[in-house]
């Protein structure tokens, strides 16, 4: 009766496992879905530091800044 049991256990654990649940959804894994796409950085036009594009502030003029005060500042002079 217990080796029985143990097979059904088995079986059951088989069907449930993480391995083979990904096989049986199409083959995609669901850890790739989660994974966040690259996002271009861009350079600040007042200090040179480099940021992602999504977390800088731009001026009129198009150029990129940090923060809003480099913004207010202005492009650095050379």
């Amino acid at each position: 009766m217990f080796k029985y049991l143990l097979i059904a256990l088995v079986v059951i654990w088989l069907f449930y496992s993480p391995a083979l649940r990904g096989k049986r959804a199409g083959g995609k894994p669901s850890a790739k879905a989660d994974t966040p796409k690259a996002e271009t950085m861009v350079q600040c036009a007042h200090c040179g530091v480099h940021l992602p594009e999504g977390e800088a502030s731009t001026d009129e003029m198009g150029l990129r800044y940090c923060s809003a005060s480099h913004r207010q500042a202005g492009p650095r002079n050379l």
